[in-house]
This record gives structure tokens, sequence and C-alpha cells, in this order.
């Protein structure tokens, strides 16, 4: 019992640093930050069952109004008011309801990635190298911390993989995993339908198998499994939004979202899903938008354009709120990437890494997709799943090609990321600082 506590001892070290980040301060600031503007009024409508339309699916809306009630938080009397503002203030207990289950899935995603990493047959010195750049790298951490749903996609996205890992290692449970994982991918795009990378990433793997050996019977069942199962699931999710918000938007809430009335007359179930999911498809393909911290995807690996997210001036210093990364670990990732793309061409060195890096690095790249073919306003956030594919390279390359590497530069390379996330940490936190230091961080990274 000693020797197995004594070996978890790193996996118990993160899960605790993990609750312990998200949750520090998470009241704080008692204000309105960046899109947290939009959720008041979406959460009011969820909790008077009132009707709404929104550009994403509502699994990951659902999650924070269900959890936000569970804790007590109540709706507004004010709910035809016009949208919130950055920077408003804000009830302080309604406000650590709504941002508590960004906050806890971000805490077992770093879980989840130790897990993983396990799981696809690295050591436990790889799983916690994994891990410990997820948990200090600034940019999850502030995603984590405020009533924003990407931690959710990212969440359901990589369980799906870690269960599908699962069952191509399992001979008496692969089905059931199969079946889990089908059900995570189909809540990854329940919360934005970026999320369809995952099931998508799948099915090609399992195109690239079937080319490979024909197994007709094999690949039908797998196939089956992955498109009923995961649809289902998002059926499932709009059904039971339909069901909650069920009562007539009045013409000024809706308004306030899309600057007209949308037409909520009683439509049979089917009719309802087909018709909301075509008005989003309509507003997500709609005329392109502009945003000062709008970026393009070849700029997100080198962490060009922070995005600000929320700002105080207090007794002569400044609070400030940016989502930035930490530069080392996405430097590191850039490198990781483009060093397993000229690893591959190399045979000698090919036959070390497991066949997981290829579905890693296609993992990386069809996360970027979709922000590369489509004309839209793009944001360093959307940069993340590919980030996590990265880091899972990384690890790879650690593992299989640099393990012998003396302990020293491994710690070294930690104990750089904690230096770096920790100097940053107050515009991920919102820490008041001086003009001289907020002009230093401009100056190194805006």
């Amino acid at each position: 019992m000693k020797n197995y506590l004594k070996k978890e001892y790193p996996f118990i070290a993160i899960a605790i640093l993990a609750f312990f980040s998200r949750f520090l301060f998470l009241n704080y600031p008692t204000e309105i930050v960046f899109d947290e503007v939009y959720f008041e009024k979406l959460t009011n409508s969820y909790l008077t069952n009132e009707y709404y339309f929104d550009i994403h699916p509502p699994l990951g809306k659902m999650i924070i109004v269900g959890t936000a009630y569970i804790l007590g938080a109540n709706p507004s009397e004010n709910k035809d008011e016009v949208l919130f503002k950055i920077g408003e203030s804000f009830n302080k207990k309604d406000l650590f309801s709504l941002r508590f289950a960004s906050a806890f899935f971000g805490s077992l995603f770093i879980i989840l990635i130790y897990k993983l990493v396990l799981a696809i047959g690295l050591s436990r010195k790889a799983a916690f190298l994994g891990s410990f750049l997820v948990l200090f790298d600034n940019s999850f951490l502030v995603q984590s911390k405020f009533i924003l749903v990407d931690v959710f996609l990212l969440f359901f996205g990589f369980a799906s993989i870690y269960f599908f890992v699962l069952a191509e290692k399992s001979s008496k449970k692969r089905i059931l995993f199969y079946i889990i994982s089908a059900v995570f991918a189909g809540l990854s795009f329940s919360v934005k339908w970026t999320g369809l990378s995952f099931w998508a990433l799948i099915i090609i793997l399992f195109l690239v198998k079937f080319l490979k050996d024909f197994k007709l019977k094999e690949f039908l069942k797998k196939i089956v499994i992955f498109i009923i199962v995961p649809f289902l699931v998002y059926f499932l999710v709009f059904t039971i939004h339909f069901m909650v918000v069920y009562k007539p938007a009045s013409p000024e809430f809706q308004k306030t979202f899309f600057g007209s009335a949308e037409n909520t007359r009683t439509l049979p179930l089917l009719n309802k899903f087909i018709e909301n999911n075509k008005l989003m498809y309509k507003y997500n393909s709609g005329p392109v938008g502009t945003h000062p911290d709008a970026s393009k995807w070849y700029e997100w690996p080198l962490m060009k354009k922070p995005i600000w997210y929320w700002v105080k001036n207090l007794d002569g210093k400044t609070a400030n709120i940016y989502l930035l990364g930490n530069p080392l670990i996405w430097w590191a990732v850039s490198f990781a990437v483009l060093a397993s793309l000229l690893i591959i061409f190399f045979n000698r060195f090919r036959k070390k890494l497991p066949p997981l890096i290829y579905f890693f690095i296609f993992g990386y790249f069809l996360n970027l997709l979709p922000f590369i073919l489509v004309n839209r306003v793009t944001f360093l956030y959307h940069y993340l799943p590919s980030l996590i594919f990265g880091i899972l390279i990384l690890v790879v390359l650690y593992e299989k090609l640099l393990k012998n590497l003396p302990f020293p530069l491994y710690l070294g390379f930690l104990i750089c990321v904690l230096i770096l996330f920790l100097f940053l940490s107050p515009l991920s936190y919102g820490f008041p600082t001086s003009p001289q230091t907020y002009q230093m961080y401009k100056e190194l990274f805006f």
C-alpha cells in the first residue's frame, strides 16, 4: 500500500494543484469578464423556462446553469434589460455558482490528460510532464475560471479519445469503451460544432484501419456505434433544452441577442431541432465580424494576439485579465510539432515512435482546419484543442527520444514553466500591478 501511494504522489500532487489553482479566487473579480456578458441572460432563460436561441449547441450552457441552480443561483428580475457590459458588478454568490462548472471541469481535464498519457502506454514521468504543462499554462487557467464553455468541449473531446484508446487496448470491454467514447464525442460537439473534430478524427482512423485489414464486419460495427450514438446524444441534448425552455420569448429579450425577434411558434420536436440547427448554421456562416483582439490561425502558435478579458483601476494600480498562454509551453509545442513532422521522414527515429504519434499530429492540424477554411472572426482560444494535441506530441517525443536526458534538465524545464506561470499569474487572476509592471507586460507580450 505504501509503495502504491508513493507511486501515486505525483498524480495526487497534480490533482490537488489542479483544483486549487482553478478554484482560487473563483468569485474574483465580482464583475463581468469577457463573454460572461451573455450568460446572465441565458441563465435567466433556463431558470424562468423562457425560450432563447444561441449560435452554439446548448450543452455548455445547460451544464453551467444546472450546476448554478444546484448551488442556489437565482434568476434576475431584469431579464429584458440590455446585456451586461464587461466590468459591471454581479452578485458574488451567483457568480461563484455560475463559474463553478468551468473550474470543476477545468480541474478534471488536467487529471484526464495524466490518465490519457498513461493509457497510451507512456510512463508516469511522461504523464506528470503532460498534465503539468496543462496545469501551468495560463490560457487554460483563464478559460477554466470564468463562465465560458470551451473547457467542456476539451474535456469531452479528449475523454472520447481516452476511452477510444482503452477500447483499442481491451478485448472484453471493447464495445463498452467504444460506446462511452462515442457518447463523449457527441457531448463534445453538443457544446460547439468545432467538437466534431474529435468525432471525425476517430472516424478517419477507423477508415485507415479498414483499408489495411478489410474486416468489413468489425468496421461496420464501429461505424454504426460512432454514427448513431454521438448523434443520438446530440439530439437528446436539444430535446432536454426544448423541454426546459418551453415558454415563448419576449421580442425584447430576443432583440438583445440578434436585433430582431425570432419566431418561437410551437413546432413538433423534430421541426424545432431542424429549425434551430439551420439558424445556428446561418449565424455561424454569416457576415464576418471584427474585433481588436481577433487573430488568424497562423498567428496562434506564436501567441501573437492575447485577448483582453477585463480591466479595473485600483488606487493607482491596474488590474487586468488576459487570455495569454505560457510562452515556454507554446514555443516548446510549436517546436515539437515541427520536429515530429521532420522525424517521421527518418526511419531510425520513426521506428521509436508509437503509431499514436500520427493520430496526435493529425489531431493537431484537424483542429486548425475549420479556422483555415472559414472566413470569420477567430481568437487565440480557438487554438487550445490543437495545443493539447501539441502537448501530447511533445510528451511522446520526450518519452521515446529524450527520456535518457539528465534528470536536472527535465526538472529545470518544469521549474522554468512554473516560474513563467507565476510571472504571468497577475494577468490570469487579475491581480493589481503598478503602471511600470503592466508596461513591462505590454512590451513583452502585446
